[in-house]
């Protein structure tokens, strides 16, 4: 990603609080969404957004994407059962 944007926001009131919006072109270009939540932090004289990285919350959504390439070299020996495991 070397693709270089320079646009312009304003600093506006919302609530209690201040906002700003963030061009479209910089969403598409770092493929972030709507309910993106971001750390906010101060480096120097300016304020940086860092998108939070997911992690998942289950052994279902850490697997999501994965795709079987279907190879198997060999199956793995862990040795005799010390606990409870079921025996094979």
């Amino acid at each position: 990603m070397n693709q270089i944007i320079n646009e312009y926001t304003t600093l506006s009131q919302w609530g209690n609080s201040k906002a700003t919006r963030i061009p479209t072109s910089v969403l598409k270009l770092l493929n972030i969404d709507v309910n993106q939540r971001f750390l906010i932090s101060v480096q120097g004289e300016s304020i940086v957004l860092t998108p939070e990285v997911k992690q998942p919350n289950t052994i279902h959504e850490l697997f999501s994407n994965w795709e079987d390439d279907g190879i198997r070299h060999n199956e793995n020996d862990w040795g005799e059962a010390k606990g409870r495991e079921l025996k094979w």
